[in-house]
């Protein structure tokens, strides 16, 4: 074999690792599907947030760590993965903003933690999705 043979077959195996890499990558990164939420669970996670909300007046800090735990349960009871990658960019965003408020001026503060509340229920509505449609009690649904 010559040096040429070697390089091309040298870039050849790159190349094919590159392409298998490449579909892992994009195996891995493509959205899962969440499983749905009984009405029962869907209930819960509804009423803990309103918990929150209402906490967040007098204990804003508080508010900020429950609403974490409660996004965390969400997102696992749908089955998403819950590595700190793998969160949704504004859960991330929420958490770094969680701590630079807990840093920040007394003056600043509570604003900015209502910044990060309002970034946790845009991911707690997000990862709830839509109220399932309510039928007539005794009604049957249509069959198309």
């Amino acid at each position: 074999m010559d040096v040429v043979t070697l390089i091309v077959d040298a870039f050849i195996v790159l190349w094919v690792v590159a392409v298998v890499v490449g579909i892992v990558r994009a195996i891995r990164a493509r959205p899962r599907r969440l499983a749905p939420l009984p009405v029962q669970t869907r209930n819960r996670f509804e009423v803990g947030w309103e918990r929150i909300s209402a906490r967040f007046l007098y204990e804003p800090q508080w508010a900020i760590g429950e609403a974490d735990s409660l996004v965390l349960a969400l997102l696992s009871a749908r089955g998403h993965p819950l590595d700190h990658a793998r969160l949704p960019r504004e859960m991330q965003q929420a958490r770094h903003d969680a701590a630079a408020a807990a840093n920040g001026r007394p003056r600043d503060r509570t604003e900015a933690m209502r910044q990060v509340l309002l970034q946790y229920r845009t991911v707690f509505e997000q990862m709830l999705g839509p109220k399932p449609r309510q039928t007539a009690t005794g009604a049957r649904p249509e069959v198309a």
